[in-house]
């Protein structure tokens, strides 16, 4: 078995540094690439985008556009403490793979809506706030060089302050 599907997730803190873009997982299916994506994002916890190491991690789930996208805003957050290290840097905080800020607390993957890219809808529910939150964001996932990969996230939540749109229009559009 190779180190990619190897890793269990109750020790998927220990395997976590250990990928990298060459280790594909196998996923047969574009649900599986997505209910792997949201598990080690779980795992990662964190808020904000991802530090480079936390993005070595997804990087075998996700898409290169995506990718690009989050190593944009990890840059964007480094060069705002930079330039004003007691000011909030952008990307700092909050949930950008969901559309509520504070984030789920469980995910439900649900089978494929569509085809080409493949839509996938992900029911979250957030337990933490009184009442339960409940929402359904899209995993966009495209097949790439033998695997599924997560290449966008479109927001569904429908208050006021969550996320809107997709997180790649928010990674990209960025001022």
């Amino acid at each position: 078995m190779r180190a990619c599907s190897a890793v269990r997730w109750g020790s998927l803190f220990l395997g976590l540094g250990a990928m990298t873009a060459a280790c594909r997982p196998k996923t047969t299916t574009a649900s599986d690439a997505v209910l792997q994506f949201y598990t080690v994002r779980d795992a990662l916890g964190g808020s904000g985008a991802p530090s480079a190491k936390e993005l070595a991690a997804l990087r075998p789930y996700i898409a290169d556009t995506l990718a690009r996208g989050l190593t944009l805003a990890d840059s964007l957050r480094q060069a705002d403490i930079a330039r004003a290290p007691d000011e909030k840097p952008r990307f700092v905080e909050g949930d950008l793979f969901s559309s509520m800020f504070e984030g789920p607390t469980a995910h439900r993957v649900m089978p494929p809506l569509a085809t080409v890219p493949v839509l996938v809808p992900v029911e979250f529910t957030n337990d933490s706030q009184r009442p339960v939150v409940r929402w359904t964001d899209t995993a966009v996932v495209i097949w790439h060089d033998g695997h599924w990969q997560v290449q966008d996230v479109r927001y569904g939540g429908t208050w006021a302050f969550g996320n809107k749109g997709s997180l790649l229009r928010a990674l990209f559009s960025t001022p």
